[in-house]
């Protein structure tokens, strides 16, 4: 066979899955025929082809087709075959050398954040963190990011009502975090302006899952005196740009809970 070439009946097949959506979860063989400009004859074939191997589903009551329950199953393979890492680590060093801070991979574990991979500053003055540290997750960039999308009352019903102080600038009442946690699911990034470490500022993003969870965050983080405004603001792009295609890639299409 010809290197690139492609299958028409199998070209056909997908352009018949692709017109199913949010908003289109049916359609009649008529339908699917006009509006891929195929012959009656030939959209049939074909859909009782992807109807034998489950990807294509019929509603017995009004004939209308559906995508088929096997696409679950096939997507699922794909999911769980995903290596956060493999997917992060380009990403993160990409921004490290952009940036040249310090870049952090984390994900939420009950209300900790739980550092998984990271990407070192190469300058002499930096953070230094150990793969596997856990930090309560109110007081980090990393962990506000991943916490602001919890749903608000499980938040507010785990935590206790004072937040224990690591610096003067920490968030010390539950009140003011959630009002935090709201401007950051706004906003969508967090910021941690030394409410973990003294003379420390970090910047994070939150990373979607298939099932449209925050489960995972990446972060900048770096000394106060160099993260100035506009270093800032460029940080912040980056890591939404990141986060965006670490997402996709993950699965997720749009819908954080």
């Amino acid at each position: 066979m010809e290197v690139g070439k492609r299958v028409q009946a199998i070209d056909r097949a997908m352009m018949i899955l692709e017109l199913f959506s949010d908003t289109t979860r049916e359609l009649k063989l008529t339908e699917i025929a006009e509006q891929l400009d195929l012959h009656k004859s030939t959209a049939f074939g074909i859909l009782n082809t992807l109807k034998y191997h489950g990807l294509i589903s019929q509603n017995d009551e009004n004939q209308k087709y559906c995508l088929g329950i096997r696409l679950v199953e096939l997507g699922n393979l794909v999911i769980n075959s995903m290596d956060i890492h493999q997917i992060a680590s380009p990403l993160l060093s990409e921004i490290r050398n952009a940036i040249e801070e310090t870049v952090h991979l984390g994900m939420l574990e009950g209300l900790e954040v739980i550092y998984i991979d990271k990407q070192e500053s190469f300058q002499s003055m930096r953070i230094f963190t150990t793969i596997g540290t856990r930090n309560p997750a109110y007081c980090t960039g990393v962990g506000k990011a991943m916490l602001a999308y919890l749903d608000p009352e499980l938040v507010n019903s785990k935590l206790p009502n004072e937040l224990k102080a690591f610096t003067s600038q920490t968030i010390t009442s539950k009140a003011a975090l959630l009002e935090n946690l709201s401007e950051i699911r706004k906003n969508g990034f967090a910021m941690d302006y030394e409410e973990r470490i003294e003379g420390l500022t970090c910047v994070a993003a939150p990373i979607f899952d298939h099932t449209g969870q925050a489960k995972y965050a990446i972060s900048v983080s770096g000394p106060t005196i160099r993260m100035t405004d506009e270093k800032i603001q460029e940080t912040i792009q980056l890591l939404k740009k990141a986060s965006s295609d670490i997402s996709l890639k993950l699965g997720y299409r749009g819908s954080a809970r």
